[in-house]
């Protein structure tokens, strides 16, 4: 499993180095490991800690690209969608997806048919590799507006003709997701370290060598010489290049960022479809749309943009931003009747946009291809590569094209990479469907179903070396305060078996515990408790990572869970006192 080792960093000349631990770093390490290659990868604080996190957690087929017939993207998210549902199950399921139709113009129904069919079309072999058929990819369809209205009742009613049912990938959880791509790599013999910053590219004449570094968690300054250097650093990319400009420029084309937000509020609709309804806010990047996803008992809403030009690690999200998101939400979709208090989370990321556009241009769009540097090619300097991603579906692809870059500068052959087919660590199973009914039936240490399905949807296969801690402590096995399925072997698992260093890599990260919100000072205390035990912290560091996990909450705008319960309960008691008045309408 993990062990940070950076003793082995510092020792090891490797081929390839990969600077930025988000799902790109992530899916080059993988890719990298597969063919073959010795890796190294760092990341300035915990993998997939940043924009990586920030997601509706769906894994799409392209639908989007189909308005500017941008065939080659829909067939790369077609692929990349099949590959992520192959290579992943257990992290990855089919999603209805709707929008409602009018009756006239481009969203009508004739209008919306024909664009289904023409994606199907083009889709055409998106269940051929897919040998579960829980996995597989249903058809799209019209759909009437009875039965439009029959999915989400709550719908405006007026002006709805219908709608257009189409399937995409839901991610459970992209971080787990990221995670198991360094995982793979690391068990295929890659050296990973997370909160290892990197100050300086090391230059000899015109190539890169190396980097120094700085071991964030004791201060241990040091370098590591690879004969390749890929830097996935994300918003940090310019921050790093910058290190070996000596004068000249070596920046990537795109300086300017847009901010990505989206939101877990309460659920807006008691149903198991994403909603994709007009926004009265025209968009360069959503199309004019916005998108509520069903997850977790909760509604995710995105994804507003703005643009932002400060340094990345000073991004936040204001509360106006929230409230004029919220107004947006609610103008779209006024049954949501959304308020401050029913936002429990607030995911936000930092994405390149298209043009270098100045800061109060609110339209700047987000940039519709990812950008692969040869700085051989670009600037003279040799050994370096850079990637700048823009969707967390295609990183995998992307990443094996940056990898077979990197193969050409160590005159390494360049064959297919096998990361497209082979399994994640977890995820070779044949049927999930049957294998977590079994597993679940077998109820192992007396587990709960819902338990156990919890966590093979986090672990896979390997859920049962979490399970294994419950043969030296049966204690283990309880749940964390808080929580009916997040059990405490999990904790000593993330720690021991999976790099967690701080108290908010095992409540953001490594378990569900913080995905929807703050999980209440109980839990955190109780994990803290964990954690102490196993790496022996003192009671003034418990108390110092409660204090920084609760910043890093504050800093996605959570709602503490005590308000959250009481906001609810006054929810329900609203929700009963207009159930008659609903049902009146509704006959």
């Amino acid at each position: 499993m993990m062990q940070r080792n950076i003793d082995q960093l510092a020792a090891t000349a490797f081929d390839v180095l990969i600077i930025g631990g988000g799902v790109y770093g992530a899916a080059a390490a993988w890719d990298a490991t597969l063919r073959g290659l010795s890796v190294g990868l760092v990341e300035r604080g915990d993998f997939g800690g940043e924009t990586s996190a920030n997601s509706q957690k769906i894994a799409h087929g392209g639908l989007r690209y189909l308005q500017s017939l941008d065939i080659a993207r829909m067939r790369e998210s077609v692929r990349e969608r099949a590959t992520l549902l192959r290579i992943a199950p257990h992290l990855v399921m089919p999603l209805p997806c709707l929008m409602p139709t009018v009756r006239f113009g481009l969203k009508s129904r004739a209008v919306m048919a024909g664009a289904l069919w023409l994606n199907d079309r083009i889709s055409f072999d998106r269940n051929r590799a897919l040998r579960d058929p829980a996995t597989h990819i249903p058809d799209s369809r019209v759909i009437s507006r009875q039965e439009c209205l029959r999915l989400i009742p709550t719908l405006r009613r007026e002006g709805i003709s219908g709608g257009a049912v189409w399937y995409d990938g839901q991610i459970l959880n992209t971080e787990r997701l990221t995670l198991t791509y360094i995982l793979g790599s690391v068990l295929r013999g890659a050296q990973a370290a997370n909160y290892v910053c990197v100050t300086e590219l090391i230059r000899e004449s015109s190539r890169i060598t190396g980097v120094k570094a700085v071991d964030m968690l004791t201060g241990r300054s040091f370098n590591i010489q690879a004969r390749v250097v890929l830097n996935t650093a994300g918003p940090w990319v310019s921050q790093v290049l910058e290190s070996a400009a000596s004068g000249k420029a070596v920046k990537p084309k795109t300086r300017t960022f847009l901010k990505a937000i989206n939101l877990i509020t309460r659920p807006v609709y008691n149903r198991r479809v994403a909603l994709g309804v007009a926004s009265p806010v025209k968009s360069a990047n959503s199309l004019g749309l916005i998108f509520i996803t069903p997850w977790r008992d909760r509604s995710i809403i995105g994804t507003a943009y703005s643009p932002y030009q400060g340094r990345a690690q000073d991004a936040h999200v204001s509360e106006d931003e929230i409230r004029v998101f919220l107004k947006e939400i609610n103008a779209a979709f006024p049954q949501a009747r959304l308020i401050r208090e029913d936002v429990s989370y607030v995911h936000f990321g930092l994405l390149p946009a298209a043009s270098d556009g100045k800061a109060n241009e609110s339209k700047l769009p987000l940039r519709k291809h990812y950008e692969l540097i040869d700085h051989k090619r670009s600037h003279g300097l040799e050994g370096l590569i850079t990637v700048l991603g823009v969707k967390y579906t295609t990183a995998r692809d992307v990443a094996e094209r940056a990898i077979a870059c990197a193969l050409k500068k160590l005159n390494r052959p360049v064959a297919v990479s096998p990361s497209g087919s082979c399994a994640l660590p977890g995820g070779d199973i044949e049927r999930i469907d049957a294998f977590i009914s079994q597993e679940a039936r077998a109820g192992a240490h007396g587990l709960s179903p819902a338990v156990i399905r919890h966590l093979i949807h986090s672990h896979g296969t390997l859920y049962r070396s979490v399970l294994a801690h419950l043969d030296e402590d049966k204690s283990l096995s309880e749940p964390i305060v808080g929580s009916a399925e997040v059990i405490r072997a999990e904790i000593r698992h993330a720690v021991r078996y999976e790099m967690a260093q701080h108290l908010a890599d095992v409540i953001l990260r490594r378990t569900d515990l913080g995905s929807v919100g703050h999980p209440g000072e109980a839990c955190l205390r109780d994990c803290a408790d964990l954690m102490a035990q196993e790496l022996g912290w003192n009671a003034a560091r418990v108390e110092e990572e409660l204090k920084q996990t609760r910043a890093e909450l504050r800093r996605h705008a959570c709602v503490p869970a005590d308000v959250q319960a009481a906001v609810a309960q006054v929810q329900v008691k609203m929700r009963k006192r207009e159930l008659p008045r609903a049902k009146a309408s509704d006959s």
